[in-house]
């Protein structure tokens, strides 16, 4: 059956396959678990003939997975993420010292957390009941919906995107709509995977990034057309690095050993932090068109 499904960046119609679904027509809120670790299991992608966005073209409609999303084993790497999230929030006060926070797709609330040991009076959006609750519980400012939410009031010092526009279709108005509650000198970031780095190619279809939540895959050109259409341009691009306990990463590394060769973390690491760059996502800050 011929793909008549209308790229996201470009408007065009016109794909060539990339990726066979593995969904077998049954997907629930469980394969969007943030610690989802079956990689390459996704639904179709398709290539943009065009632009070469690379775009899941048979999951019509996600969030309402994202709204009974339950996902325990996240806030277990809480510690972890907050030296993400740290490294983030550090990279946007080199532009914006002060002010008030926007995160979109908050999660249980850790960059509000770190925000506001750094300075920044923040709020965030979050579509996951159980994860806003999390985040409620914490006594973090945190709503329970999607971007844009009726209780946020604009404008904002700072907008963040974090791991979430591979998550959206039609990620274009939203960032038209993030545009919109940026302050004229704000600054956003956003971070998303690098479909076209040197890892992805070397993994092939076993990347990692390879995920049925991720239905939308970015690479330099892509991501800097889509802020371009949404009235923003790039300031800073870099390849941030992430932080995981040994045991989190030896889990996720041993996906691809050979059943013979696995083995279990000695207990005297297990619980140790070690920080990870694979070049293999992008951090992009931004701002509204000068």
């Amino acid at each position: 059956m011929p793909n008549t499904a209308t790229c996201w960046i470009c408007g065009a119609q016109s794909w060539r396959p990339f990726k066979e679904s593995t969904l077998n027509g049954n997907i629930s809120s469980d394969d969007f678990k943030i610690t989802d670790a079956r990689y390459g299991h996704t639904g179709r992608i398709d290539q943009c003939v065009s632009c070469g966005f690379k775009q899941v073209t048979d999951v019509d409609s996600v969030l309402k997975f994202y709204e009974s999303l339950e996902d325990s084993a996240y806030n277990q790497g809480r510690g972890q993420r907050g030296l993400q999230a740290r490294k983030i929030i550090e990279a946007v006060l080199k532009f914006k010292k002060s002010g008030r926070l926007l995160d979109v797709g908050a999660a249980s609330g850790i960059l509000l957390e770190q925000a506001a040991k750094l300075g920044l009076v923040g709020e965030g959006v979050e579509p996951s009941r159980s994860l806003a609750k999390s985040a409620q519980d914490a006594g973090l400012k945190v709503h329970l919906g999607t971007f844009p939410h009726p209780a946020v009031q604009s404008p904002f010092d700072v907008i963040t995107l974090i791991d979430v526009i591979e998550h959206v279709p039609c990620p274009i108005p939203l960032l038209k709509d993030i545009a919109a509650h940026l302050k004229p000198d704000g600054i956003g970031v956003l971070t998303t995977p690098d479909v076209e780095s040197f890892v992805a190619r070397r993994l092939g279809l076993r990347w990692w990034h390879f995920r049925v939540a991720h239905i939308g895959y970015f690479n330099r050109t892509t991501i800097k057309r889509a802020l371009n259409e949404a009235g923003l341009e790039i300031i800073e691009m870099t390849s941030p690095a992430w932080y995981f306990t040994y045991d989190y990463a030896c889990e996720r590394a041993m996906v691809y050993f050979p059943k013979a060769l696995k083995f279990r973390m000695p207990g005297f690491l297990r619980d140790r932090t070690i920080k990870v760059n694979f070049y293999d996502s992008m951090q992009v800050l931004f701002r509204r068109k000068q």
